[in-house]
């Protein structure tokens, strides 16, 4: 075993070990663990090096997707669609779980069953931003990434990637983005080639009854849902629940909020509590929900709405559209790439100042403030309209079906390997 692996494996082994979800996380600032972390990447990545480079018909044709499939959060839920589109196109392939992160959860038991640990064939995707890549690539031999053609895909939410990830772009041959928005930011910093290969939204289930959930039939609801993991600052719950206050007051009668925190934190759900106003004017929900039941969740509701101030991709939008659920939406960032306004309620905004929501150098860069009256005036109208209900709800969902279906993300998948798989051919190397 080289030293590279044992120094990885070594790395990954320390962070995993309880003290780190525990004193670890109380006593040192946020900033300083930001820096310690850069600290120690810039470090293994000296030491380890670059992967032996990608040689030609020494593994069969084939994708091995590295990746949260366990977990439930954003970057969990693209690998699985990715996973579906890879499936769907026919290309042979290996699953293999990442479960690095002691403060994770891993309780998604849906893709158990096709999980593995093996790398048997030449193309790599790692589907692991660069500040995890490291600790990612350290659970496996180093065998598993020489002589592979390694693909990092990678999700971002501002016009410029960190400095920090730069040594990451050494590891991999090429990089995918599930926006254009995402792939400009890797662009500006990298000779390495990027491709958009968007995400396949799947079709929907079947919903359950709004009982299921102790939701009142009677009700117009307006859901808003969000990870406390991807930085409230960034999700920005608090215009949303302005927008619908401004709408509808705070005595709204036939009208609620359902308010969805996964991975909720303490401070979050007080925070809320507060913002939110008179508790009878929403539902808080915390639970853990599966993917189904996130999906059923959003198809019971009305309204969905978000008024982040930046997205990478913005798939609970896409899901809700795909569900027949009209959104209403900053219009900025990635979610406007298949949020037309003839699809979607789009919101005005101005930019605003980064601040310090990121622990990295944030001069210069900007990202939307939502214009929460706007966005009031468009919850009313969805209420009040009926007609203007179902024709967005219609023509968001036969744009999300037209646009990012599992067919065209498995079809760009396909198309992408035989570019990769021919070249090599080619060239021999």
């Amino acid at each position: 075993m080289d030293f590279g692996t044992v120094l990885n494996r070594l790395k990954t082994r320390i962070r995993n070990y309880s003290f780190r979800d525990h004193w670890y996380k109380r006593i040192l600032p946020e900033k300083l663990k930001h820096a310690l972390s850069r600290s120690i990447l810039k470090v293994l990545s000296s030491k380890t090096g670059k992967p032996a480079p990608y040689k030609a018909g020494e593994f069969p044709e084939g994708i091995n997707l590295y990746g949260f499939f366990r977990a439930e959060n954003g970057l969990a839920q693209g690998v699985k669609l990715y996973a579906n589109a890879i499936e769907q196109a026919g290309i042979p392939h290996c699953f293999v779980n990442t479960d690095f992160l002691g403060w994770l959860p891993q309780k998604d038991t849906s893709f158990d069953d096709r999980l593995t640990d093996d790398n048997k064939y030449a193309v790599n995707i790692i589907h692991i931003n660069p500040d995890q890549w490291m600790e990612a690539v350290g659970m496996f031999p180093r065998s598993h990434f020489d002589r592979h053609y390694n693909i990092g895909v990678f999700l971002w939410e501002l016009e410029r990637v960190p400095d920090h990830w730069l040594p990451i772009f050494e590891q991999v041959d090429e990089v995918w983005a599930p926006s254009e928005f995402v792939a400009k930011a890797i662009r500006k910093v990298t000779q390495k080639p990027v491709y958009r290969i968007p995400y396949g939204i799947l079709t929907p289930t079947v919903p359950l009854s709004r009982e299921s959930f102790h939701l009142p039939d009677d009700t117009f609801l307006v859901l808003l849902a969000y990870d406390s993991n991807s930085y409230a600052s960034r999700k920005n719950p608090d215009a949303a629940i302005r927008a619908f206050r401004e709408a509808f007051g705070d005595k709204p009668g036939d009208v609620r909020m359902v308010i969805k925190i996964n991975n909720p934190k303490e401070e979050d759900v007080a925070h809320i509590r507060e913002v939110a106003g008179n508790p009878n004017s929403y539902i808080l929900m915390t639970e853990r929900l599966d993917r189904k039941q996130m999906n059923r969740l959003i198809q019971l509701c009305d309204v969905y709405i978000s008024l982040h101030r930046s997205e990478g991709f913005g798939l609970v939008m896409a899901e809700a559209m795909n569900l027949g659920v009209p959104v209403v939406a900053t219009n900025w960032s990635a979610n406007t790439e298949f949020m037309p306004e003839s699809a979607a309620c789009m919101v005005g905004y101005d930019m605003v100042p980064v601040g310090d929501a990121y622990q990295f150098d944030n001069t210069g860069l900007t990202w939307a403030d939502a214009d929460v009256h706007q966005a009031a005036e468009y919850l009313k109208k969805l209420k009040d309209d009926t007609n203007y209900r179902k024709q967005m709800a219609r023509a968001g969902q036969e744009y999300i079906r037209e646009y990012l279906s599992v067919e065209k993300s498995s079809e760009m998948i396909r198309e992408r390997m035989r570019e990769i798989m021919g070249k090599h051919k080619k060239t021999g190397h």
